[in-house]
């Protein structure tokens, strides 16, 4: 039990600190971020109401494996999810007089998205074991830090440019949705396909998107960590 929750949350301690060292200005205070971080855990339990009232809102396509994936990918995961994370993040830092820095959106909102990506890590590496945390721990908690990094990206831009705030705050949601729903997106295609009995060709289709998302994930991963240096001038 102890080796599976260690294996759950070292990427997220890693990516924290990671996070945290890039803050080259004034530091932010731990007991803030690790509320920060808790109001992130409280967004993947309010999920799990807002998904459910979408889900019955929204009827599910039937008879398609993309409409399926896209389905899942954005009106059960993206669409609920980001919305959850940054109503957490607002909450908690919009009007803290510590969000006095560019810098300070993206490092509370990675925080946020640590605490939910952590809270999710525990749940699936649980069921799933030792063999789900190096997958989890390469691709699913850096994706939701990722989602994070553009939320604060552009809360930051949104607390301090008040001309052009509404778009900004638009963008801090609509941003991470489409990262996340096309991420996710993908992945569940790809497994739709692989559980089906269709041709052969199936094959290439299946390995032209793993390639696919190797190169999304690579573009992400960069455009994340530029914003990084960006905002924390290094």
């Amino acid at each position: 039990m102890s080796i599976l929750l260690i294996a759950s949350l070292l990427p997220v301690v890693l990516l924290m600190g990671y996070i945290y060292k890039r803050d080259t200005f004034q530091k932010e205070p731990w007991p803030l971020l690790m509320k920060a971080f808790g109001f992130g855990i409280l967004s993947a339990l309010l999920d799990i109401f807002v998904a459910g009232g979408l889900n019955y809102i929204i009827p599910k396509p039937e008879n398609s494996l993309l409409g399926d994936a896209l389905y899942n990918a954005f009106v059960s995961a993206a669409l609920p999810e980001e919305f959850c994370k940054l109503l957490m993040l607002y909450l908690c830092i919009w009007k803290n007089p510590y969000f006095d820095e560019y810098y300070d959106g993206l490092e509370y909102a990675a925080f946020v998205g640590l605490g939910f990506a952590g809270f999710e890590n525990i749940l699936y590496i649980m069921q799933g074991g030792l063999g789900l945390a190096l997958g989890r721990a390469l691709f699913a908690v850096p994706a939701h830090f990722f989602f994070a990094i553009f939320m604060g990206y552009f809360l930051g831009l949104a607390r301090f440019r008040y001309a052009q705030r509404r778009k900004y705050l638009a963008l801090a949601y609509f941003v991470p949705v489409l990262l996340h729903g096309t991420y996710d997106g993908v992945l569940m295609y790809m497994n739709n396909l692989n559980g089906t009995d269709l041709p052969q060709d199936v094959d290439a289709l299946s390995s032209a998107l793993y390639v696919g998302f190797l190169v999304f994930f690579f573009f992400v991963w960069r455009a994340a960590t530029r914003r990084v240096s960006k905002m924390s001038g290094k």
